[in-house]
């Protein structure tokens, strides 16, 4: 385990980028007395802004999709090379399109899986207004829901980050984990396609083939959506990890 300050370093104090051992009043051209890493490598000189927050305002729709690309595909390259100390309001609104965008998608599924489970397993009582009405009602009560749980999600996570990271002596604040789980909402966008494309893929194919499905395919269909629910909290456990771990030793 690489041996870090025994307390939180202070944002002015010059960090190893890879072990974490606190430079004050080293030369730039010196190298780190823990780890050996030249100090000039740690100043995070190659640290820029996120093409979402550097682009025009005529250009911030391929910003967007740029940066969500770049998150997606290089989370680690992305960490790594993004300014960790920067502000919290453009972060914030590329979150808030990939929150509105995921709670679409997670409300689309849900209420499909929840409409089909009420009307062709549970057999209940007729909803008042019928089938769409049902539909309509949950669909925006539950897009409603995923978009403000996930917010709550992201400061419940941030918070927690932050007081694990200082308990341990790693230089974490809220302000700078909370940008980075910002961006990270990126990450619910693969998450949230998967879960709409089984689900109303199961649909589908209830429609097509109807009675020619196996008669035990609802199973696994349930076996295919709880295989996805397990796989999903891994890939965003794992995506989070590799932001945090980018993000400790930063010194810009």
């Amino acid at each position: 385990m690489p041996r870090v300050a025994p307390r939180v370093p202070e944002l002015s104090e010059i960090l190893c980028s890879a072990c974490g051992y606190v430079l004050n009043g080293l030369p730039e051209t010196a190298s780190c007395p823990e780890c050996g890493q030249q100090i000039v490598q740690g100043l995070d000189a190659d640290r820029i802004a996120p093409a979402w927050e550097s682009a025009e305002s005529g250009k911030k729709t391929a910003g967007f999709f740029r940066t969500t690309i770049l998150i997606i595909t290089r989370p680690k390259h992305f960490y790594r090379t993004f300014t960790v100390r920067g502000p919290l309001k453009p972060a914030r609104e590329f979150a808030r399109i990939h929150w509105a965008i995921a709670g679409v998608l997670f409300g689309l599924a849900v209420t499909t899986h929840q409409v089909w489970f009420y009307y062709h397993i549970s057999r209940p009582i007729e909803f008042p207004g019928g089938k769409w009405a049902m539909f309509a009602a949950l669909l925006l009560g539950l897009t409603l829901l995923s978009y403000f749980g996930l917010d709550v999600a992201t400061r419940f996570a941030a918070k927690l980050t932050t007081w694990e990271a200082t308990y341990r002596g790693y230089r974490l604040p809220y302000p700078i984990v909370l940008r980075g789980l910002y961006y990270h909402a990126a990450h619910y966008l693969p998450v949230a396609i998967a879960a709409a494309l089984v689900v109303e893929g199961y649909q589908l194919l209830l429609l097509i083939e109807g009675a020619a499905l196996p008669i035990n395919s609802p199973i696994d269909y349930l076996y295919v959506l709880a295989g996805l629910v397990i796989l999903s909290a891994i890939y965003l456990f794992q995506t989070y990890w590799i932001g945090m771990r980018n993000m400790m030793y930063v010194n810009r």
